[in-house]
């Protein structure tokens, strides 16, 4: 094509990105990343390492203190503050759940509950997104995460006022 015949052609729109997909689950999805995949990998591993620990833990009767059995030292917040931390019970809960006493986790610390809920049902996401190369993160883009993480805070605060309430020390 000569310079005038250049000039002259009608613009050319650029060709549409589109990015690549994977058949999973009945339906095509984003596909993951090779960092994505390592990170889901990385996140596979802990939760179930949480897991499995909790499985191995008895939880502490007064609903707080079950993570002393890691060797890990007890709450500085309840001396200081006569009262729970906002995650004082997570363990307890967790362990309570491993065992399958789901209502008596619930009771004891319910953003604790919905955290092991949440664990609990990542595994097989992580898996999903590992074996299969679907990118949650690119799934979910659209989704109102500033709602979301607002909306988590908040329930979380308010399980913290239910367990300071329920708190006998």
């Amino acid at each position: 094509m000569s310079y005038p015949e250049a000039v002259n052609a009608p613009p050319q729109a650029p060709p549409r990105f589109r990015p690549p997909t994977v058949q999973a689950l009945g339906r095509t999805w984003p596909r993951a990343t090779t960092v994505e995949r390592v990170a889901w990998g990385v996140h596979l591993v802990a939760v179930v390492g949480v897991l499995i620990t909790a499985l191995l833990l008895d939880a502490d009767p007064r609903g707080v203190g079950t993570h002393q059995q890691l060797g890990l030292p007890e709450c500085g917040f309840i001396p200081l503050f006569g009262g729970p931390c906002p995650s004082c019970g997570f363990t307890t809960t967790f362990t309570l759940a491993a065992h399958g006493h789901l209502i008596s986790a619930f009771v004891n610390q319910p953003f604790g509950f919905l955290m092991f809920l949440g664990a609990l049902s990542s595994v097989p996401l992580a898996a999903i997104a590992v074996t299969r190369r679907v990118s949650w993160l690119e799934a979910t883009d659209r989704w109102h995460w500033g709602k979301i993480v607002a909306a988590t805070l908040a329930l979380w605060l308010l399980c913290w006022a239910y367990k300071w309430a329920i708190y006998t020390g």
